[in-house]
């Protein structure tokens, strides 16, 4: 497996018994992280797509809690694809990169821990705009 450039993994061990399944991530090696806001997405519908967009200043991290999914993320050169699975990695992805969230299984769950507090103006939702905003960093 390539080395990741733009995703930072991170990883959960899965703990389970006849009590049931306790899974733990601790972030490390990912910078200063402060979760203002959570987000789960679900019940997203066969052959469509979550994301398409990028955040100018939001850090995330992503976990599959159920289900697995496919995230893209790009900076407009560099193109990584992973593969959320319950119980396994999770993801830090910093701010400035477009993503792209798709092939989500019928069970899918996607927890997301953003850094900040939603801001309509931190999202940029054309990938052609995305470009030209790269280019003016």
């Amino acid at each position: 497996m390539t080395p990741l450039k733009i995703l930072k993994e991170i990883q959960v061990t899965n703990f389970l018994d006849s009590r049931g399944n306790l899974d733990v991530a601790e972030f490390q090696n990912i910078g200063e992280f402060e979760t203002k806001r959570i987000y789960y997405i679900s019940s997203v519908p066969e052959d469509d797509a979550r994301g398409a967009h990028a955040h100018k200043n939001l850090d995330q991290v992503f976990f599959a809690v159920a289900g697995n999914l496919i995230m893209t993320v790009t900076d407009g050169s560099i193109t990584e694809t992973v593969e959320l699975k319950v119980h396994e990695a999770g993801y830090f992805l910093p701010a400035g990169y477009w993503r792209d969230l798709k092939d989500f299984t019928n069970d899918a769950i996607c927890l997301v821990l953003a850094s900040e507090h939603y801001d309509e103006s931190d999202y940029i939702s054309s990938f052609e705009e995305y470009l030209e905003w790269k280019k003016s960093e």
